[in-house]
C-alpha cells in the first residue's frame, strides 16, 4: 500500500510540474501588453527544428557592452519607432519600471547577438514560411509582430508583412 502511494505522489508531481511550466509559457498570453514590433526576416528551411521564419529584431552589442552583466543576462526596452509600432533600442543590464522590458541574454551560437528566446522564430507551414520570406526579400516590406510582453517574458501572437512607409 506504501509503494501505491509513492508511485502516484511521483506522476500526481509530474503532472504538477508540467501544468505549471504550461501556465508559466502562457502568462504573457493572456495577461500581457500588446505591442508591434519591427523586425526583418528570412525561412531558414531548418529540417530538424520544424518550419518558421527566423526574426531579426536588429539587436547588436558592441564588444564594449561585452561586461559581465551581459553574459549574465540583460534587459532590451521597447521604444515608439512610430505611432502604432515599436522597436528595440535601449539595453540595460538591470530591469526598469518600464513593462516592455524583456528580459535576454547574449546567445551562444551568434555572439555579440542577443538571444531573445521564444520569439526569435515564428513557427508556421512550408508553404507559409516561405511565403513571408519571398515577401520580406523586397525592399519596401517589413515584418511587423504582434508580442505579448508580460514580466520580462514576451511571446509571439502574429506576424504579418506591410509596406515600408
Amino acid at each position: 500500500m506504501l509503494k501505491i502511494k509513492w508511485i502516484f505522489l511521483a506522476c500526481a508531481l509530474q503532472f504538477t510540474l508540467i501544468g505549471t511550466m504550461f501556465i508559466n509559457a502562457y502568462l504573457p498570453i493572456y495577461f500581457g501588453t500588446e505591442v508591434k514590433v519591427i523586425a526583418k526576416g528570412y525561412d531558414p528551411r531548418d529540417l530538424l527544428a520544424g518550419n518558421f521564419v527566423w526574426l531579426d529584431y536588429g539587436l547588436r552589442l558592441e564588444e564594449s557592452e561585452l561586461t559581465e552583466a551581459a553574459l549574465t543576462g540583460v534587459f532590451v526596452c521597447l521604444k515608439k519607432a512610430d505611432k502604432e509600432n515599436f522597436t528595440f533600442q535601449e539595453i540595460l543590464a538591470k530591469p526598469t519600471k518600464n513593462p516592455l522590458c524583456i528580459q535576454t541574454k547574449i546567445s551562444p551560437y551568434y555572439s555579440p547577438r542577443l538571444s531573445l528566446g521564444n520569439i526569435e522564430k515564428y513557427f508556421t507551414t512550408k508553404e507559409k514560411a516561405r511565403e513571408i520570406q519571398n515577401l520580406l526579400a523586397k525592399p519596401n516590406n517589413q515584418a511587423i509582430v504582434t508580442l505579448k510582453v508580460f514580466r520580462g517574458k514576451a511571446r509571439i501572437v502574429d506576424l504579418r508583412v506591410e509596406s515600408k512607409q
